[in-house]
């Protein structure tokens, strides 16, 4: 075979070898990245330094997950097991408070934990935006007054 003549096989070879690779199923992330994902809308009230919300901390590595519960009123945080779905991204989670269990159940996406919360008030919507970093202390959002012209 003439040099052309390899260059020529070689090339088809190597098309060849990228379209087989091209076409085989891609493997699956069967989980989420392991790290720590924090969801949160706990802060301190400005006046009278009262605490308000909860912050959800939800830590995935590949021994296993767990997640830690803060809200206004619980003396500390609290670690519970949690359940989650891979695929639907589903998490459920039940803590022990003073005032009686508190479970959860809803989505955690990349912007938000979003589902009803179950306690002694009832079930409740909740809506926590994932935040970059766990703020201790925290001043709540004030009021926004003026006059619009």
């Amino acid at each position: 075979m003439t040099p052309a003549g390899h260059l020529a096989l070689n090339g088809f070879l190597g098309g060849l070898a990228l379209l087989l690779a091209a076409s085989a199923p891609a493997s699956a992330q069967p989980r989420w990245v392991a790290g720590t994902y924090i969801y949160a809308d706990l802060c301190t009230m400005a006046g009278d330094g009262a605490q308000t919300g909860r912050r959800i901390t939800l830590k995935r590595w590949p021994g296993g997950d767990n997640l830690v519960y803060e809200g206004a009123g619980l003396p500390a945080p609290i670690e519970a097991a949690v359940t989650i779905d891979d695929t639907t991204k589903a998490l459920a989670f039940q803590v022990e408070t003073r005032g009686g269990p508190v479970s959860f159940r809803g989505t955690a996406g990349p912007d938000a934990l979003v589902g009803t919360l179950d306690g002694a008030d009832g079930a409740q919507p909740l809506r926590l935006k994932r935040v970059l970093r766990a703020r201790a202390q925290e001043t709540c959002p004030g009021e926004i007054t003026g006059s619009i012209n």
